[in-house]
Formats: C-alpha cells, structure tokens, sequence
C-alpha cells in the first residue's frame, strides 16, 4: 500500500507487467495534445512572420530612415500624378472620340437630308392662291393665319453712356435727333425666355439638320459662350479671370483632333469686336444686352427671313450636336439639330446679333400615341411612294444627287416636322404654318395630303429637273415680254401709237 501510494505521488500507474493503469493513460494522453497543440501554435506564428514586419521591427529598433522614407514618398507622389494623368488622357480621347462620333452623324445627316430635299426642289405643290401668290393648304386644312412678321429696326450705340438707341427715320441716318430709348419696361409673360437666333433663307423645323461655318468675330465669341466650356477650353473664361492689360480672358476653341484652335485672346479682330472700334470691317459688339440667359444652353434659336429682311414670328430652337475647328484659328464648324418651337414677342436686338424675347409653342391637348404613330407610318409611306417613282421617271436625276440607294429607311420614324422638312424647304408660307400649329393631328393630315400632291405633280412630269428648265424659260419668257413692253410705251410716247417703228426696216 505505501508503495501504491508512492508511485501515485510521481503519477504513475501500478498496473501488472509493466503497464499503466486507467488514469495514467488519460494523463499520458491530456500531455501529449498539450505538446500537440503547442507545436501547431509555434508553427503558426512561424509562418505568420513577414519580412515587413521584421523590418517595421528593425526600424523600431534602429530608428526610421528618413531619406528612405522622403523617397518613398515622393515615389508614391509621382505615381499618382502620372496616374492622374494617364486617367486624364483616357478621358480627353474617350471625350474625342465621342466628339467626332457626334460630328461625323450630325454631318452625315445634314448631308442626307440635302439630298432628300433636292427630290422636291422646284416641284409645283399644287393649289395656289393667285391673289396672294401663296401655296394654299393641302387637303383644305385650315392651319390659321400666317404667323407675324417682325421688322429689324436699325439699333445705334452710344460709346460714352453705353446706351442703346433704335433709330426712327431710316431715310434719314445721320439724324440722331429721332431716336428714342428701346429699354422701356416690358412686362414678362410665364415662361418667357431671350435667345439668340439666326435668320435663315428657309423654315427650319424640329428634327432640322444645319451646319454653320463661323469666321465673323460676332458668331465666334457668341457660340464659345452658347457651347459649354471643357476643362482644357476655359482658360480662365468661366472664371473672371483677365490678362496683363486688364481684360477678361476668353475661351480657346479646340478642334476634334486637338491640335487645331482658336484662341480668342490672340486675335486682334476680336478685341477691335469686344471694344466697338472701327479697326476692321466688321459688325461691332459694343453696347449689347447682357448674355447671362443664354450662356452654356448650347442652343440658338433659327428663324426664317423673308426677302424683304423682316423674321417671322415662329422659330425653332436648335441644339449644337458638336463643333470643330476646321480652319486652325479662323473657321469653326457647328453642327445642330432642331429641338422645339418657340413664338416670338418682340426683338430685344438687332446688332451684333438678333436676339429675342419668346416663349414655348405648346400642343393644344395630346392625342391618342398609338394613331399617332399610326399615322406617321402612313405619311412615311406617302414620301417613300414619291422617292420610287422619281427612281422610275429620272433616275439621272436621283444618281445626280446620290440617291440611288434611298430606301424606307431614310424616313422610317420621321413625324410631321421632319417630313416637312424634307417636302416644303421651297414652301415657306406652308411650312410656318405647320411651325405654328398647335393642332397634332390637323398637321399629319396636312403632310399626307403635301405628299399626294407631290406624287401627283410628278405624274404629270413636273419633276425637279423639268420644273426648274419650265421656270427658266417662264422667267426669260416673262422678262422678254416686259422688255417688248417697255420698248412698246416708249415708242408711243415717241408719236407711233402702234409702238413699231422700230422695225419698220426689218
């Protein structure tokens, strides 16, 4: 017994031949899983070690190198400026690319459209009011009256006091007596907006292509402040920011390559625009309204001019699509697209530029989208029936202006303003009032029955081709006839009532 007690003190077993007993074996086992899990514990803590950390561990110990550690960062500093630059590279290629992707379709479409146009050129529409010498409706539509017509006044600026005049008595230009102040007080109605517009020689309407080629000072400076400025264009522009002799720095137009600008600042016709000097040809900007209301829309507003210089009242309001610079430091190119209409009220300004004061044209009441759509498929239908007959009667023509590959696509989706674009670009008078209708469905109707007309003149043979030759020789016949005429009222004032004594020797 004192011998079983003694072996039990160390923890040994008694059993028989050697071995343990029960308890030593879990003792021996507990043992060798707390050698176990000791050794995997170190293992782990082994392979967790870095050579950072015994660095980290290293500095700590010897202190920080701070000639190491100005590298580093300085390293660090350059990659991420050259990070930042690259990523700005990236976008000002990607913003290229999107740029001239933008272009080449808004100058393809312009193109396009030209040419669909000229199918119509000179091709009589049918009815026509001989006492007003107009085209009367098609299809008997009543679309109202023609819109109103607003006449330019000649605008004078005084130099001292900065203030604007509009002259009274044209005949009579050196009298500045018969002025009077245009800046009366005007009372704004909901909605009203001003813009910019430029006259054209036809009726833009929605869905309208136009490319400008811009190179007078006034376009210049006024479509860099429509247009918004990039980051690499502001040059201080947007900013206020001005130059050594105290004037406000302009921006730099680039071209779609990148190479190719204009940069306002460096050229002296600008600055002779900006101050109203008479140094070179050109219109003066000198004294002209504010242009806060319109800065960065990218829009301008397109209106028609009749040959008598006065604007009609409707207009519609263009979005520039894209620019470039075509002629490195003297001609911008500006492509845009037809938006919405809008209704004139008055003129706020003649020169540099006209600008007006205006408001939306609004639908009266929608109508049904479906036979909307239904009709506009029609009416594109009508148009492409036009294009294969012409195909059929004057294919010389049609290859003449590139279009022998005119399919349904060309005006498949295109609604009412877009066919009217295509069809009435010689019928002003009609196509001002579709501009000013507000009439959804009196307009589809309209176009469907402008297209019967079309198709129905062609039939007759007045193709573009024949109109045009007809025309001329109605004009020449018609000159001819008032020069026999004139020669006739002169030879009896002469004493020869029968107005033939000049040929008497014939």
């Amino acid at each position: 017994m004192k011998t079983r007690a003694w072996w039990d003190r160390f923890g040994r077993g008694g059993a028989d031949k050697g071995g343990t007993s029960g308890d030593d074996a879990d003792v021996a086992k507990g043992g060798a899983a707390v050698a176990t899990t000791t050794t995997a514990t170190m293992t782990t803590r082994k392979t967790e070690i870095k050579a950072e950390d015994s660095l980290a561990s290293l500095s700590a110990v010897l202190g920080v190198d701070e000639e190491a550690e100005r590298e580093k960062r300085e390293q660090d500093e350059a990659d991420a400026r050259r990070a930042e630059a690259q990523k700005r590279e990236r976008a000002s290629r990607e913003e290229r690319m999107a740029r001239e992707k933008a272009f080449a379709k808004a100058d393809a479409a312009t193109t396009r459209i030209q040419r669909l146009q000229a199918v119509f050129l000179d091709v009589p529409l049918g009815v026509m009011d001989f006492m007003s010498g107009k085209d009367s409706t098609p299809g008997g539509e009543d679309l109202g009256e023609e819109p109103a017509w607003f006449k330019l006044p000649m605008e004078v600026f005084d130099k001292v006091t900065g203030e604007r005049f509009v002259l009274l008595d044209e005949n009579d230009k050196d009298d500045f007596l018969k002025v009077q102040k245009s800046d009366e007080e005007i009372v704004r109605q909901p909605g009203e907006f001003q813009v910019p517009v430029i006259p054209y020689p036809f009726v833009a309407t929605p869905g309208s292509y136009v490319r400008l080629n811009l190179f007078e000072p006034r376009w210049l400076t006024l479509f860099s402040k429509l247009i918004p400025c990039k980051d690499e264009e502001k040059e201080g522009a947007t900013t206020g920011a001005t130059d050594e002799e105290g004037f406000r720095k302009r921006r730099v137009l680039r071209g779609l390559d990148g190479r190719q600008k204009i940069d306002l600042n460096d050229l002296q016709i600008i600055d002779a625009y900006e101050k109203g000097e008479r140094t070179f040809d050109i219109v003066p900007g000198f004294g002209r309204l504010p242009e806060d209301e319109f800065l960065n829309t990218n829009a301008f507003g397109a209106v028609f001019r009749g040959l008598d210089g006065q604007i009609a009242g409707v207009g519609t309001m263009m979005e520039v699509q894209s620019h470039d610079v075509v002629v490195d430091g003297r001609l911008l190119a500006v492509c845009a697209k037809g938006k919405r209409r809008f209704k004139i009220l008055r003129v706020a300004q003649t020169e540099p530029y006209i600008v007006v004061d205006a408001v939306p044209i609004e639908d009266d009441e929608p109508t049904s989208t479906s036979a909307n759509e239904a009709m506009d498929i029609e009416n594109a239908e009508k148009v492409n029936e036009v294009f294969e007959l012409m195909n059929k009667v004057d294919p010389y023509y049609m290859e003449a202006i590139g279009l022998t590959d005119v399919s349904k696509k060309d005006v498949q989706g295109m609604n009412e303003f877009d066919l009217a674009n295509v069809m009435l670009y010689t019928h002003p008078t009609l196509a001002l009032k579709l501009l000013a209708s507000t009439d959804v469905a009196k307009r589809k109707r309209v176009i469907q029955a402008t297209a019967k007309n079309f198709k129905r003149a062609i039939e007759l043979g007045f193709t573009s081709r024949k109109s045009r030759l007809l025309f001329s020789a109605v004009n020449f016949g018609t000159v001819f006839a008032v020069g026999f005429l004139i020669l006739a009222i002169k030879s009896a004032l002469d004493g020869d009532s029968s107005g033939l004594d000049n040929f008497q020797d014939f």
